[in-house]
């Protein structure tokens, strides 16, 4: 009886430990953050935003949540990978009552002496539009590593845009490269809300591709005249078919 009763603690207490092991922690405590801030009114979540980036920059320090797979935290904010583990996105709106959506997206990287990194992607570029990562893929351009991050946002006036900017490692920095298409820095293209876009890359045939509309300068939309253009991905750079 008394080797059953021993039998029977040394079971819990290993399945108490191997409970503690599978909890996680970052993602938990991360996931019940942002449930909190979707949960109040909108003026105590202005209040509550510094915190919560706080909170969470805290966590982009730590490297162990670059190989966090975030399952819960994953369904309240918008987590990108690239397929080589190298390049690792994070993006959320926060809340507002205006018709612009605003983004907070952050990158997580890793560097060749295999140190983990992150930074803010806000893009001065943009001029002050928010931008809300919807892909990331690893590419090859003078034979090194370059990371194709795919974005999109809207706007008040009844439009939206997409964007395709590239980014690299150099002296352990991620940093946007203004090379990689040739005629100009980055892609940013617009339509009306009406019209789709649809920006992605063909990793197989190495193609960027998005629908374009040309602008109206009377009224400030776009015409109903819709064009696929397309990107090659060359060895130096993206370069535009005709």
């Amino acid at each position: 009886m008394k080797q059953l009763k021993i039998l029977f603690f040394a079971f819990v207490i290993c399945n108490s430990t191997l409970a503690q092991e599978d909890y996680n922690y970052s993602d938990e405590l991360l996931t019940s953050t942002f449930k909190a801030y979707h949960q109040v009114d909108f003026e105590m979540s202005y209040s509550m935003i510094p915190f919560v980036k706080k909170r969470f920059l805290e966590h982009l320090k730590d490297s162990t949540s670059f190989t966090n797979p975030y399952d819960s935290l994953s369904k309240h904010i918008s987590i990108q990978y690239s397929l080589d583990s190298i390049v690792k996105t994070y993006t959320w709106e926060e809340r507002d009552t205006g018709c612009c959506p605003t983004s907070v997206i952050y990158a997580q990287y890793k560097t060749n002496d295999e140190s983990i990194k992150y930074t803010d992607l806000k893009d001065a570029d943009d001029g002050g539009q928010s931008i809300f990562i919807v892909g990331v893929h690893n590419i090859e351009i003078n034979n090194k590593p370059h990371y194709l991050i795919l974005g999109w946002g809207t706007c008040c006036g009844g439009q939206h845009y997409s964007t395709a900017k590239v980014y690299e490692i150099v002296n352990g920095e991620l940093q946007k490269t203004d090379t990689a298409f040739f005629e100009q820095d980055d892609i940013f293209t617009g339509a009306n809300r009406g019209q789709e876009i649809k920006i992605k890359y063909d990793t197989d045939k190495k193609i960027l591709s998005y629908f374009s509309y040309p602008e109206d300068e009377e009224t400030g939309f776009y015409k109903s005249e819709q064009t696929l253009t397309q990107w090659k991905l060359t060895k130096q750079g993206f370069k535009k078919e005709k």
